[in-house]
Protein backbone atom coordinates (compact mmCIF):
# COMPACT_ATOMS: atom_id res chain seq x y z
CA UNK A 1 0.00 0.00 0.00
CA UNK A 2 1.23 3.49 -0.85
CA UNK A 3 1.45 6.28 1.70
CA UNK A 4 -1.60 8.56 1.63
CA UNK A 5 -1.93 12.00 3.23
CA UNK A 6 -5.53 11.26 4.23
CA UNK A 7 -7.31 8.47 6.08
CA UNK A 8 -9.45 5.87 4.38
CA UNK A 9 -12.70 5.41 6.27
CA UNK A 10 -14.64 2.53 4.78
CA UNK A 11 -14.04 -0.93 3.39
CA UNK A 12 -14.99 0.36 -0.08
CA UNK A 13 -12.51 3.22 0.15
CA UNK A 14 -9.79 0.76 1.17
CA UNK A 15 -10.73 -1.59 -1.68
CA UNK A 16 -10.43 1.24 -4.22
CA UNK A 17 -7.12 2.37 -2.70
CA UNK A 18 -5.67 -1.14 -2.97
CA UNK A 19 -6.14 -1.15 -6.74
CA UNK A 20 -2.73 -0.66 -8.45
CA UNK A 21 -4.29 1.48 -11.23
CA UNK A 22 -5.70 3.88 -8.64
CA UNK A 23 -2.39 3.94 -6.76
CA UNK A 24 -0.50 4.86 -9.93
CA UNK A 25 -3.02 7.61 -10.61
CA UNK A 26 -2.87 9.27 -7.22
CA UNK A 27 0.92 9.30 -7.26
CA UNK A 28 0.92 10.96 -10.70
CA UNK A 29 1.34 14.68 -11.21
CA UNK A 30 3.69 17.60 -10.90
CA UNK A 31 2.74 21.15 -9.92
CA UNK A 32 0.73 22.66 -12.78
CA UNK A 33 -1.93 25.29 -13.43
CA UNK A 34 -4.95 24.62 -11.24
CA UNK A 35 -3.05 21.92 -9.35
CA UNK A 36 -0.03 23.49 -7.72
CA UNK A 37 -0.08 20.69 -5.13
CA UNK A 38 1.45 18.25 -7.64
CA UNK A 39 0.48 14.58 -7.21
CA UNK A 40 -3.25 13.87 -7.36
CA UNK A 41 -3.27 12.46 -3.82
CA UNK A 42 -2.62 15.96 -2.45
CA UNK A 43 -5.52 17.38 -4.44
CA UNK A 44 -7.73 14.60 -3.05
CA UNK A 45 -6.58 15.63 0.43
CA UNK A 46 -7.69 19.21 -0.23
CA UNK A 47 -11.05 18.10 -1.63
CA UNK A 48 -11.72 15.81 1.34
CA UNK A 49 -10.90 18.69 3.72
CA UNK A 50 -13.32 20.93 1.80
CA UNK A 51 -16.05 18.30 2.13
CA UNK A 52 -15.52 18.36 5.89
CA UNK A 53 -15.69 22.17 6.01
CA UNK A 54 -18.91 22.54 4.04
CA UNK A 55 -21.74 24.20 5.94
CA UNK A 56 -24.20 22.91 6.65
CA UNK A 57 -22.40 19.57 6.89
CA UNK A 58 -23.45 16.78 4.55
CA UNK A 59 -25.62 13.98 5.87
CA UNK A 60 -23.65 10.79 6.54
CA UNK A 61 -24.72 9.03 3.32
CA UNK A 62 -24.02 12.13 1.22
CA UNK A 63 -20.61 12.56 2.89
CA UNK A 64 -19.70 8.96 1.99
CA UNK A 65 -20.77 9.58 -1.61
CA UNK A 66 -18.72 12.79 -1.82
CA UNK A 67 -15.66 10.97 -0.47
CA UNK A 68 -15.97 8.24 -3.13
CA UNK A 69 -16.23 10.86 -5.86
CA UNK A 70 -13.20 12.67 -4.43
CA UNK A 71 -11.10 9.50 -4.35
CA UNK A 72 -11.61 8.72 -8.02
CA UNK A 73 -12.42 11.95 -9.88
CA UNK A 74 -8.87 12.94 -10.93
CA UNK A 75 -7.04 9.66 -10.35
CA UNK A 76 -6.87 8.77 -14.04
CA UNK A 77 -5.29 11.85 -15.55
CA UNK A 78 -2.20 9.73 -16.07
CA UNK A 79 -4.09 7.55 -18.57
CA UNK A 80 -5.00 10.42 -20.90
CA UNK A 81 -3.23 10.26 -24.27
CA UNK A 82 -1.76 13.77 -24.55
CA UNK A 83 -1.37 13.37 -28.32
CA UNK A 84 -5.17 13.25 -28.75
CA UNK A 85 -7.96 15.66 -27.78
CA UNK A 86 -8.99 15.27 -24.13
CA UNK A 87 -12.59 14.41 -24.89
CA UNK A 88 -14.81 11.34 -24.84
CA UNK A 89 -12.98 8.16 -23.98
CA UNK A 90 -9.71 10.11 -23.71
CA UNK A 91 -10.96 12.35 -20.89
CA UNK A 92 -9.74 11.60 -17.37
CA UNK A 93 -13.27 11.79 -15.97
CA UNK A 94 -14.58 9.19 -18.43
CA UNK A 95 -11.68 6.90 -17.55
CA UNK A 96 -12.36 7.49 -13.84
CA UNK A 97 -16.00 6.52 -14.34
CA UNK A 98 -15.04 3.30 -16.12
CA UNK A 99 -12.65 2.42 -13.30
CA UNK A 100 -15.24 3.33 -10.66
CA UNK A 101 -17.84 1.04 -12.23
CA UNK A 102 -15.84 -1.86 -10.76
CA UNK A 103 -16.55 -0.63 -7.24
CA UNK A 104 -19.50 1.79 -7.31
CA UNK A 105 -22.90 0.74 -8.59
CA UNK A 106 -24.88 3.93 -8.08
CA UNK A 107 -25.51 5.50 -11.53
CA UNK A 108 -25.84 8.99 -10.02
CA UNK A 109 -22.37 8.81 -8.42
CA UNK A 110 -20.89 7.44 -11.62
CA UNK A 111 -22.45 10.30 -13.59
CA UNK A 112 -20.99 12.86 -11.18
CA UNK A 113 -17.54 11.28 -11.46
CA UNK A 114 -17.78 11.44 -15.25
CA UNK A 115 -19.23 14.96 -15.35
CA UNK A 116 -17.37 16.54 -12.44
CA UNK A 117 -15.57 19.04 -14.71
CA UNK A 118 -18.58 19.89 -16.89
CA UNK A 119 -19.48 23.12 -15.05
CA UNK A 120 -15.84 24.26 -15.33
CA UNK A 121 -15.61 23.20 -18.99
CA UNK A 122 -18.83 25.09 -19.74
CA UNK A 123 -17.51 28.24 -18.07
CA UNK A 124 -14.25 27.86 -19.98
CA UNK A 125 -16.14 27.76 -23.28
CA UNK A 126 -17.63 31.14 -22.43
CA UNK A 127 -14.51 32.68 -20.92
CA UNK A 128 -12.08 31.62 -23.65
CA UNK A 129 -14.29 31.70 -26.72
CA UNK A 130 -17.05 34.12 -25.72
CA UNK A 131 -19.66 31.43 -26.36
CA UNK A 132 -21.71 32.10 -23.23
CA UNK A 133 -25.01 30.96 -24.73
CA UNK A 134 -23.47 27.62 -25.67
CA UNK A 135 -21.90 27.42 -22.20
CA UNK A 136 -25.34 27.78 -20.60
CA UNK A 137 -26.82 25.22 -23.01
CA UNK A 138 -24.17 22.77 -21.81
CA UNK A 139 -25.22 23.50 -18.23
CA UNK A 140 -28.82 22.75 -19.20
CA UNK A 141 -27.71 19.38 -20.59
CA UNK A 142 -25.76 18.72 -17.39
CA UNK A 143 -28.81 19.55 -15.27
CA UNK A 144 -30.96 17.27 -17.38
CA UNK A 145 -28.54 14.38 -17.03
CA UNK A 146 -27.86 14.64 -13.30
CA UNK A 147 -31.44 15.54 -12.37
CA UNK A 148 -32.13 15.21 -8.67
CA UNK A 149 -28.40 14.67 -7.99
CA UNK A 150 -27.72 18.37 -8.59
CA UNK A 151 -27.20 19.21 -4.88
CA UNK A 152 -24.58 16.43 -4.62
CA UNK A 153 -22.95 17.60 -7.86
CA UNK A 154 -22.89 21.20 -6.60
CA UNK A 155 -21.37 20.17 -3.25
CA UNK A 156 -18.65 18.24 -5.05
CA UNK A 157 -18.00 21.02 -7.55
CA UNK A 158 -17.48 23.43 -4.65
CA UNK A 159 -15.20 21.03 -2.76
CA UNK A 160 -13.17 20.38 -5.92
CA UNK A 161 -12.97 24.07 -6.86
CA UNK A 162 -12.15 25.68 -3.54
CA UNK A 163 -8.49 24.78 -3.56
CA UNK A 164 -5.61 27.21 -3.35
CA UNK A 165 -4.62 27.21 -7.01
CA UNK A 166 -8.02 27.18 -8.70
CA UNK A 167 -9.71 30.18 -10.27
CA UNK A 168 -13.00 30.97 -8.52
CA UNK A 169 -14.64 32.59 -11.58
CA UNK A 170 -16.15 29.26 -12.73
CA UNK A 171 -17.71 28.79 -9.27
CA UNK A 172 -19.31 32.23 -9.32
CA UNK A 173 -20.56 31.77 -12.88
CA UNK A 174 -22.05 28.32 -12.18
CA UNK A 175 -23.79 29.59 -9.04
CA UNK A 176 -25.24 32.52 -10.99
CA UNK A 177 -26.45 30.26 -13.81
CA UNK A 178 -28.13 27.96 -11.28
CA UNK A 179 -29.74 30.88 -9.48
CA UNK A 180 -31.18 32.19 -12.76
CA UNK A 181 -32.73 28.74 -13.22
CA UNK A 182 -34.27 28.83 -9.74
CA UNK A 183 -31.79 26.66 -7.84
CA UNK A 184 -30.38 27.80 -4.51
CA UNK A 185 -28.39 25.81 -1.99
CA UNK A 186 -27.80 26.62 1.68
CA UNK A 187 -24.17 25.49 1.42
CA UNK A 188 -23.32 27.88 -1.42
CA UNK A 189 -22.09 31.28 -0.32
Amino acid sequence: MISLPFALETALERQIAEDPEWQTGVEWGIPRTGHLEGPVKFHITDVLANIERQQPPSAAQERCALRLIALTHDAFKYRVDESRPKIGTNHHAYIARKFSERYIHDPALLDIIELHDEAYNSWRLGARKGRWQHAEERIDLLLERIGSSLPLYARFFLADSHTESKNQDPVTWFRDVLQRRGYTFPFWR
